[in-house]
């Protein structure tokens, strides 16, 4: 692709050359760069935005809050510190200032304008809808964060910062607007293979926004008043109904492409993190089939397999690593799956006193994630945790299952832990704070350049601190 769009630059530049004639001895355009070009096409604009907020999501947005929910850990150098709560601007400032903030949301802001300047509704609902994911992902994490004043350049270098409820209003908008775009009959150009998730199949982006659409409305279940079970199961109507339609991005067996799981756990940092003692006691205490995908045998040397989980803050050096569904070359990383939207269900119905449909929910949530993991559960397992009734159904069981189902998305088990306290976590070891962290700080870059909007949003939240809690979690 990189190749295929340097020959057509270096073709534009020879017909703007051989256009000028003898008139000139020397063109005034000899001195511009083709290989940093002053517009890009949709395409190419896609492919890259999708592939760095991939990258972003399964990276630090999701492997900081994997240590503090326990289904990772931290066992040496600066990811021991976070294990212990001992995240500081500094260690935040790269995925805000470059890879959100510089990358992916400003990428996303210039694919949909791009989408209404090219007339290409389709470029613009795609944007939308993962402008909402990384969104969310975002303002979970921090809070109140710049939207409406952001992306503007030199025109505004010190953007203000729209608070969470506005955030989570932009959310839905972007959602719903982006299926409007996406049942336009006519756009200008279509996306295709540089449509890296879904090959341009504008159905299941729709479905996508719909699951989209659900889980942000769940998040809302601690805010009085925001029929946030109500509204998710509405949303859940146009959501997926299959494993066929998760929104996934998968990465090459090249080094450079592999995935960002990889290049942490097994390529760059290994024995810097591994399985956190929560998640794999879980497992193990239930026989449960997706440990082989999940993590990896902590003892290679004898022939027992075994799974070992560190304990919060402990840097237990014999914890497992991450196993190969997620730790291999071409792993994928989810942006939202069918087993979480039917967890989702399963949540919302229990909350509405559907217990039956709660049930049934559930039993298909669990079924789900273990196709997902392509593992194969025997009937010991299937009896005990996957033939829920609505006498049997509880918020725990729903809960625990997801917690297990979502290991690599560690932003939404930790907003899942948030709202619901599921699963019980304890104090890490030697901690830095009084309890376990409830948001990220904001990054220095914004303490140096944005000082008097952020202290604003700081104290909107009542202050910065990582034990204060975002708007929803109250």
């Amino acid at each position: 692709m990189k190749k295929t769009y340097n020959l057509i630059l270096s073709t534009l530049l020879l017909m703007l050359i051989s256009s000028s004639g003898c008139k000139k001895v020397i063109d005034e355009k000899i001195n511009i760069d083709p290989n940093k070009p002053a517009d890009v096409p949709v395409s190419l604009l896609l492919s890259s935005t999708q592939g760095a907020l991939g990258f972003s999501l399964g990276s630090d947005l999701a492997r900081f809050p994997s240590l503090w929910v326990q289904s990772m850990a931290g066992l040496a150098n600066q990811h021991l510190l976070y294990d212990n709560y001992q995240l500081l601007e500094s260690d935040v400032n790269n995925m805000w200032f470059f890879n959100i903030y510089g990358g992916a949301l400003e990428n996303l802001k210039l694919l949909m304008d791009k989408g209404v300047s090219t007339k290409s509704p389709h470029y613009e609902g795609i944007a939308k809808i993962l402008m909402a994911n990384a969104l969310g992902v975002t303002t979970d994490l921090w809070g109140d964060v710049p939207y409406t004043q952001a992306f503007k350049g030199s025109e505004d270098l010190t953007p203000a910062y729209d608070t969470q409820a506005q955030i989570y209003s932009t959310i839905q908008s972007l959602l719903t607007s982006a299926k409007a775009d996406l049942a336009v009959s006519f756009s200008a150009f279509e996306p295709g293979s540089d449509d890296l998730i879904y090959s341009g199949d504008l159905t299941k982006w729709t479905e996508a926004a719909n699951s989209l659409s659900a889980r942000y409305w769940l998040h809302l279940s601690k805010v009085p008043g925001s029929n946030a079970y109500t509204n998710a199961l509405t949303a859940l109507a146009g959501a997926f109904t299959s494993n066929a339609s998760n929104e996934m991005l998968y990465f090459g067996e090249a080094s450079t492409n592999a995935s960002p799981f990889f290049q942490f756990f097994i390529e760059g940092r290994p024995g810097d993190a591994g399985m956190g003692k929560v998640l794999i006691d879980q497992l193990n205490s239930t026989n449960d089939p997706r440990a082989a995908q999940i993590a990896a045998d902590a003892d290679a040397t004898d022939t027992i397999i075994t799974y070992v989980g560190s304990a919060a803050g402990t840097g237990n050096g014999s914890a497992s690593n991450i196993g190969p569904f997620y730790g291999s070359k071409s792993s994928p990383v989810a942006f939202i799956t069918y087993p979480e939207v039917k967890f989702i269900e399963a949540e919302a119905k229990f909350a509405t006193s559907d217990l039956a449909g709660a049930a049934t929910a559930y039993n298909q949530a669990v079924t789900a994630s273990l196709v997902y993991f392509g593992v194969t559960a025997d009937s010991t397992f299937l009896a005990t945790y996957v033939a829920e009734t609505s006498g049997s159904i509880t918020l725990d069981k729903i809960m625990t299952q997801k917690y297990v189902a979502l290991f690599s998305q560690g932003y939404e088990q930790f907003t899942d832990w948030r709202r619901t306290g599921i699963p019980a976590l304890t104090l890490a070891a030697q901690p830095q704070t009084t309890e376990i962290p409830r948001r990220f700080p904001y990054p220095n870059s914004e303490r140096l350049y944005n000082l008097a909007n952020m202290t604003a949003a700081a104290g909107n939240q009542g202050g910065a601190s990582l034990i204060n809690r975002v708007w929803w979690d109250k």
